[in-house]
């Protein structure tokens, strides 16, 4: 079992959440529990799972119960849960990291192209100062409680070969072709493991970014087009390390805004669109009775996912979230009136 526990920290959002695995470590199954309940002794804090949810529906238990240390040299979780036929079984779960979830991050980049570097967010208005300047992948990810270990590569990618029809510029073809050959960690198992492309230009001159593809596995990595985000001034800086985060996310499956379910909000225009979110499109951003629009939406955001997006990162079933996994999530049980 990998156990993840979320009611104190960073933005907490109080699910208890876990992945099952067989003897030979083949996963098996995953299970997110919501409004859980605490009980405090002196010795351990209880929490308490009732009526979970699972990715598959032949789960073998209802109930869950994890004991916490308050005082420990070797923290570790006391896990029991009840199945359905009523029988208690039991495991601990050895502590691991302060994270959620680990991913490998293999960075390759084109030749010429500037490497990227992290953003100072104080170099441009933004709505309350933030401690952690300046900001890098790695910052914008571990503040959602996912670990990103990035491996930059030192031997550039050449440029793709001149052609009529394409120039200089990278085709989907090109890149995938690129992914195969220089994507070092890449095989035919769905992993925590992510390639990223820094390159200078697609096809279709004015894309930011594109997902990649392997065999059928659906987001196994990304390109981002320097020559669509720019890199000399601060707002092309701002909007390049957005970018970067934002294709990131589709990686983990991540939908833009308006694709999550809005069963509260009755207007089209504010389904997902005023949503202030590595997700959303800055231009793009609608707010109802506030500025509108690229300026308005840099003006109040923050450099944070949303409430849902956090869930899904963190607590969001295994093959929902892991690269090469589920090519659709399951949104609606991560919708604003479940949350």
């Amino acid at each position: 079992m990998e156990l993840r526990v979320d009611i104190d920290g960073h933005h907490p959002t109080n699910i208890l959440s876990g992945d099952l695995f067989d003897e030979q470590k083949r996963y098996v199954n995953s299970f997110r529990f919501k409004s859980l309940k605490t009980q405090s002794t002196n010795n351990n804090v209880a929490i308490i799972g009732e009526t979970g949810q699972f990715s598959s529906n032949d789960s073998s238990f209802k109930d869950i119960i994890v004991a916490l240390p308050i005082r420990a040299s070797q923290f570790r979780a006391d896990v029991q849960w009840v199945d359905r036929s009523g029988a208690i079984l039991k495991c601990t779960c050895e502590f691991q990291s302060e994270f959620f979830r680990t991913v490998q991050l293999e960075h390759d980049y084109e030749e010429d192209v500037m490497p990227l570097e992290p953003y100072d967010t104080n170099e441009l208005p933004s709505p309350v100062p933030r401690c952690s300047c300046p900001l890098s992948i790695t910052d914008a990810y571990g503040e959602a409680g996912i670990q990103i270990i990035e491996k930059r590569k030192t031997k550039p990618i050449p440029h793709p070969k001149r052609t009529q029809l394409n120039g200089v510029a990278w085709t989907d073809d090109l890149l995938s072709a690129a992914m195969i050959e220089n994507f070092t960690l890449l095989n035919n198992e769905t992993e925590w493991k992510i390639w990223l492309f820094s390159a200078d230009e697609y096809v279709i001159g004015d894309f930011n970014g594109v997902m990649l593809n392997h065999e059928g596995k659906k987001r196994m990595g990304c390109a981002i087009f320097q020559h669509a985000t720019g890199w000399q001034n601060p707002w092309e800086r701002r909007m390049r390390l957005f970018i970067y985060v934002h294709e990131i996310g589709h990686c983990f499956n991540l939908p833009h805004p308006w694709n999550w379910p809005h069963p509260n909000i009755p207007d089209k225009k504010l389904q997902g669109f005023q949503t202030l979110s590595w997700m959303n499109y800055p231009w793009m951003y609608h707010s109802l009775n506030q500025p509108s629009g690229e300026t308005a939406f840099w003006n109040a955001f923050n450099f944070k996912f949303s409430q849902e997006e956090l869930i899904h990162l963190r607590h969001g079933f295994r093959n929902d979230v892991i690269c090469g996994g589920n090519p659709n999530a399951n949104f609606a049980t991560f919708s604003s009136g479940n949350c």
